[in-house]
């Protein structure tokens, strides 16, 4: 008789650590889900803690501090249970009725819920009064009548869920994961409802005298499983392996290892020196605002601060500088260099604006420069930053976007270092550097 007779306690155990941590890393990790999610959270939540206070091992501590003991203990763990039903009936209905109608026959099902859990209390009072264990030790009628209580939601989630499948509304389910928690709770439903139907034959032959050995033994097993808890503990913990993908995920979108943390984090480098040069664009989030956005929004709210930033910076753009010019027509393929110039002449703008503090000195222009579409700007905003800065070496310089060899051939002019000029563009000021404004600082 529990929680004395039963499996090896590493079983039970690693089965219920299994269920809590799934639940917790759904509770915990899944804030943004529909009304639907909740709802498996929820129901997730009380099977967990049912499941805690079904272990052995847990429930004697927990006796220690409950009024009532062992008893107590045993109704709170099957009332946790009855209203882990009660949410997957109202999954039931909100998918029947909507998120506005459901909300009501919800309560109602709540109340329903809370009542057996006082019932429970009621009949196991013989039980906390002698110091048994629970009422399963008691037994008699009112043993009878707690399993018919406990077992009463699982018999009408299974039948409304099946008339539900006969109509076809069940399969309303938006995600494939919503459908199989729903295949899983008839499945769960089923087998809870057979161990019933099947005492209540036993117990019906017994009464009409055509009982026989079978029958009681199959009372007896049905009893001793119901007592334990164990068959239905293996059945959640198989229900609960449907939420170990969502689960995984959670956890992957947590260390930003999702596809979209990933592209949020590839796009970081243009993000920093745009909002560096025009930062009223960036939306700053309390911390636990911060914490609770999700990967999609993330990402979505970097492309926009990025694609804003950089259409503020494209007002201030400036020709490029001839040097600068001369080297993209000297070290970048041809198809490359109209959107190259675009990108450097958007960058020397961040920089300058950056300088600046994000003050410029002279007024916008009314109409800015056109700006690169985003993907031009991630393929070609870290090369252009590198042909920049490598104006100032004379190193060999390789680019996704072409290999060329800065050789002896260059010639020093000003700030930066440039191609010597072609003969067919000579012109007084080779490097383009005559106008001070022109020039280039790094």
């Amino acid at each position: 008789m529990w929680p004395h007779d039963h499996l090896p306690a590493g079983i039970t155990i690693s089965a219920t650590v299994f269920i809590v941590v799934i639940t917790l890393i759904r509770l915990a990790l899944t804030l943004h889900t529909s009304v639907f999610g909740r709802m498996i959270n929820t129901l997730l939540g009380f099977d967990a803690a049912a499941a805690l206070l079904r272990e052995p091992v847990f429930a004697r501590q927990v006796a220690k501090f409950v009024p009532g003991g062992l008893p107590s203990v045993f109704d709170t763990w099957h009332w946790l249970t009855v209203t882990a039903w009660a949410c997957g009936l109202g999954m039931a209905l909100l998918h029947e009725n909507g998120p506005v109608r459901y909300r009501s026959q919800f309560k109602i099902v709540i109340g329903i819920s809370a009542a057996i859990g006082l019932a429970f209390l009621f009949l196991s009072a013989p039980a906390r009064s002698q110091g048994m264990t629970s009422i399963a030790e008691y037994g008699g009628w009112r043993y009878g009548i707690y399993i018919g209580l406990y077992s009463a939601l699982p018999v009408i989630v299974s039948g409304y869920y099946y008339i539900l499948k006969v109509r076809g509304t069940v399969w309303r389910t938006t995600t494939l994961w919503e459908r199989i928690t729903v295949a899983a709770l008839v499945c769960f439903g089923v087998a809870s409802s057979l161990p019933v139907c099947m005492m209540a034959v036993s117990v019906a032959l017994d009464a009409v005298g055509a009982g026989n050995a079978f029958t009681r033994n199959t009372y007896n097993l049905v009893a001793d499983g119901f007592a334990s808890g164990e068959p239905g503990l293996f059945v959640f913990a198989a229900l609960v392996t449907v939420y170990v993908p969502s689960a995984v995920q959670a956890v992957v979108q947590q260390l930003r290892l999702d596809r979209e943390s990933r592209a949020a984090r590839r796009m970081y480098p243009l993000w920093r020196d745009l909002t560096a040069a025009a930062p009223q664009v960036v939306f700053q989030l309390k911390r636990a605002d911060n914490w609770n956005v999700s990967p999609q929004e993330r990402l979505h709210r970097r492309r926009m601060e990025i694609h804003d930033a950089a259409e503020i910076v494209a007002r201030y753009v400036l020709p490029l500088p001839n040097a600068i010019d001369d080297l993209i027509e000297s070290t970048v393929e041809e198809d490359d260099q109209e959107d190259l110039r675009m990108v450097a002449e958007l960058f020397l703008a961040a920089k300058r604006l950056t300088d600046a503090g994000g003050e410029p000195a002279g007024e916008p222009a009314a109409r800015g420069a056109d700006v690169p579409d985003e993907q031009t700007l991630l393929r070609l905003w870290q090369p252009t930053k590198a042909l920049i800065h490598s104006a100032g070496h004379g190193a060999d310089r390789r680019t996704p976007i072409g290999t060329r060899r800065f050789t002896s051939g260059m010639v020093k002019s000003g700030a930066i270092t440039v191609p010597a000029p072609k003969p067919a563009r000579k012109t007084t000021d080779p490097a383009g550097l005559a106008d001070p404004g022109n020039r280039l600082a790094v």
